[in-house]
């Protein structure tokens, strides 16, 4: 199954327009007819596809796109982009519970580095302030109310 990012992608091999799974499907009608060739000695379909030649330069087309588009996504991932290299799929909407409770990440969970890269760590520092502010006013407010007695 050939990557999405190369499937639709055209190529001009000897004047003629071809998709990338155009190409992977010729290369492996040659690869099969190769095996046959080297098995039965009947060679006949082989060279009628256009033999060792057109193997190699469908071989070397798909092997240079896949390299080019590994290391796209190998450097998205190195960039801080995750799941570069896993495959798209859509969520399923009876497995989804849109009824449970969220809440505030456990400070405690996980390690400090992927804290600080996922922000939770500020995050929860802001909610610490907040709750300081609010003891502030607090204390504020009861001061005031036994000043005025």
């Amino acid at each position: 199954m050939p990557n999405s990012n190369l499937k639709d992608k055209h190529y001009n091999i000897d004047g003629e327009q071809l998709k990338y799974t155009a190409i992977a499907m010729r290369e492996s009608r040659l690869k099969k007819a190769k095996e046959l060739c080297e098995n039965n000695k009947n060679c006949d379909e082989f060279n009628k596809l256009g033999g060792q030649q057109k193997l190699n330069k469908y071989t070397e087309i798909i092997k240079k796109e896949q390299q080019i588009d590994y290391k796209i996504k190998d450097e998205k991932r190195k960039g801080g982009l995750e799941n570069q290299f896993i495959q798209k799929h859509v969520k399923e909407r009876d497995n989804a519970n849109p009824t449970q409770v969220g809440g505030v990440p456990l400070i405690t969970k996980g390690n400090t580095f992927d804290k600080i890269m996922s922000g939770k760590d500020i995050y929860n520092e802001s909610i610490e302030e907040e709750i300081n502010e609010i003891k502030y006013l607090i204390e504020y407010m009861n001061n005031n109310k036994k000043n005025k007695l």
